[in-house]
């Protein structure tokens, strides 16, 4: 590498690193930009086929923007009731569940299984007091978040900005791209559009594939969660009532699974805790049942869905993705989360080609 080169380079370093003190200036307002730029990316294949047929770009940008904002707002306006409902109910009977809980089922369970003669009063009065502070730290959250006019601006702004991002961007993502590559340096054209392909070619893959595991997981989960009341009545011959909240957990844990590990386990203590507060220990079927679809599931995400939609074009180990969304979410909270795993793509396409250039400006 010649001294030109090398001023490049440092070049490059240095626009790239006052980019990210950029953004991270004005990360509070970059979620519907980055959400639209996802939403563009993942589309565009369909706008250019769209564009080729004859349709004109904007009306071809427009027709699957309108497409997916209207679905979204049928399942919203179909699932939010329904959730509402749901949750009211529940919250009605957790009362009545946490008292049989605390005053009956555990002392009983604990003292039979252990054989011990010690009261369990005051483990529970503890667990109590905790859940109580618990429980007030996270409404005053609530109320603090909800009450602060940013909340109310970020949802207004991810609501009307995002659609018109994605729009403005397919409409003009050929000229995009274009334009992007016009402005490289003529000796790193040729390069820098192998690494593009590159790029393109796992981010696709990644993007495009996480979406679809994560709603085919979700249907997958949603079903299975809603169907343990019938497969518990079958067993045990006696009526049993589904899991509580089982479709809108289902659905939680499905979309969590673009979080290796993570959205598994959050997934599974939820299942099981909600179990443990409504079927009170008296029956073993629906925890049986919930392990039984956990694992099956697991089993079709990592077997099936994710070498199906993903395939081995990616190639980053789980290790990778995990700690990419730990060190996204440590620098930028959820918006950091939300980009880790492309920057991460990014940065497997990238460092092999700087591994080379620094090993060559060595030898």
């Amino acid at each position: 590498m010649d001294k030109l080169q090398r001023r490049a380079v440092l070049l490059s370093v240095i626009i790239l690193g006052g980019g990210f003190l950029f953004l991270n200036a004005v990360s509070e307002i970059l979620l519907p930009f980055l959400v639209g730029l996802v939403l563009a990316y993942l589309i565009a294949p369909l706008v250019d086929k769209l564009s080729s047929w004859g349709i004109p770009r904007p009306l071809a940008a427009a027709i699957p923007i309108t497409t997916a904002i209207s679905i979204l707002a049928l399942i919203l306006i179909l699932g939010l009731p329904l959730l509402a409902d749901q949750l009211t109910m529940f919250a009605r009977r957790l009362p009545m569940y946490i008292n049989t809980l605390e005053q009956f089922v555990l002392p009983e369970r604990l003292s039979r299984s252990l054989q011990l003669q010690f009261s369990v009063d005051a483990l529970l009065k503890q667990l109590g007091l905790l859940g109580a502070k618990g429980a007030a730290w996270t409404v005053q959250a609530l109320q603090q978040t909800l009450s602060g006019a940013m909340w109310l601006l970020n949802i207004l702004m991810l609501v009307v900005m995002t659609p018109l991002v994605a729009f403005y961007l397919l409409m003009d993502w050929p000229l995009l791209i274009g334009n992007l590559n016009s402005q490289m340096p003529k000796s790193w054209r040729t390069e820098t559009k192998k690494i593009a392909r590159d790029i393109d070619e796992k981010l696709a893959a990644y993007l495009r594939g996480t979406v679809g595991v994560c709603l085919c997981m979700a249907l997958y989960y949603a079903l299975g969660l809603s169907a343990i009341g019938v497969l518990s009545s079958q067993l045990t011959g006696t009526p049993v009532d589904g899991l509580e909240l089982g479709w809108a957990i289902g659905i939680m844990t499905g979309l969590l699974a673009f979080l290796p590990l993570i959205g598994a386990s959050v997934g599974l203590i939820t299942m099981l805790a909600v179990a443990l507060v409504q079927y009170q220990l008296q029956i073993w079927e629906p925890y049986a049942l919930i392990m039984a679809i956990f694992i099956l599931g697991q089993t079709l995400e990592g077997y099936v869905m994710t070498p199906t939609l993903v395939g081995q074009r990616v190639g980053l180990h789980p290790l990778w993705i995990l700690f990419a969304l730990l060190a996204g979410g440590a620098l930028a909270g959820v918006l950091g989360m939300l980009a880790a795993v492309p920057v991460a793509v990014v940065v497997s396409v990238l460092l092999p080609r700087l591994l080379k250039l620094w090993r060559d400006a060595v030898d």
